[in-house]
């Protein structure tokens, strides 16, 4: 993981569904960096689309890679 994904999982953890318009401004990152991050979580499975439509959560397969991983950004 990088650490726009890591943020991007940080900005969604525990149980907040947001829309990456509120991940951008959460997480301080880019437009781009943030759709790049979400595209990657969600191929790799460690976030998952939400309703209404447009909206993110995380995975229970993502909190654990955040727990772990995220640990190397802090």
């Amino acid at each position: 993981m990088n650490p726009a994904e890591v943020a991007v999982l940080a900005a969604l953890h525990p149980d907040h569904t947001l829309t990456a318009a509120e991940i951008r401004r959460s997480s301080s990152l880019t437009g781009w960096r943030t759709r790049n991050a979400l595209a990657g979580l969600e191929s790799r499975g460690l976030i998952l689309p939400s309703s209404p439509r447009g909206r993110w959560r995380i995975s229970p397969r993502g909190r654990v890679a955040l727990m772990t991983k995220g640990k190397r950004f802090a």
